[in-house]
């Protein structure tokens, strides 16, 4: 009786010791993916921020809590924002970024979403003609982004001209 009550406390014990394994594997494979991402959109972003001829311009200082952060333009390999204080978009929407030209429509540039702490890196890995593009805006879009702004420009940076 007693090797009975043993190895049925025994093998509920492992049991749970073994979903308690797997949940625990699953956390870490979770984790693992999103450093992997991070990872990649890091070495995305590193070619355009080491670059010679980038730009860097600024946006959203001197002001209370609005989205703040910098743009990197590099006419032949891309666009770099990096973004604080920009909370999570509401579930089915998505933050859009745009190239606004001197003359025409703003063009899109790629969809993101920020992360839980209110920061967001987005690349964008396309030539960038800076003699007609004049700056960045971000807006709050339905999931699947639009073909233009439908609502107000959280951030509009300006693009400096390269030194």
């Amino acid at each position: 009786m007693t090797c009975i009550a043993v190895a049925a406390f025994s093998a509920s014990f492992f049991r749970g010791r073994e979903r308690d394994l797997g949940q625990e594997l699953e956390a870490a494979r979770v984790q693992l993916r999103s450093q992997t991402i991070e990872l990649t959109l890091l070495n995305e972003a590193f070619p355009i921020l080491n670059a010679p001829d980038t730009a860097v311009s600024s946006f959203g200082q001197g002001q209370g809590q609005p989205p703040k952060g910098k743009v990197f333009v590099n006419p032949a390999l891309g666009v770099v924002l990096s973004v604080s204080n920009l909370p999570p978009a509401a579930r089915g929407k998505i933050y859009e970024m745009w190239l606004l030209p001197k003359r025409g429509m703003p063009q899109p540039a790629g969809l993101f979403q920020s992360s839980a702490d209110g920061t967001a890196l987005y690349v964008r890995r396309r030539a960038v003609d800076l003699a007609v593009t004049t700056a960045v805006e971000v807006t709050l879009e339905n999931t699947g982004g639009a073909g233009a702004p439908t609502l107000p420009a959280l951030i509009v940076a300006a693009l400096a001209s390269r030194s």
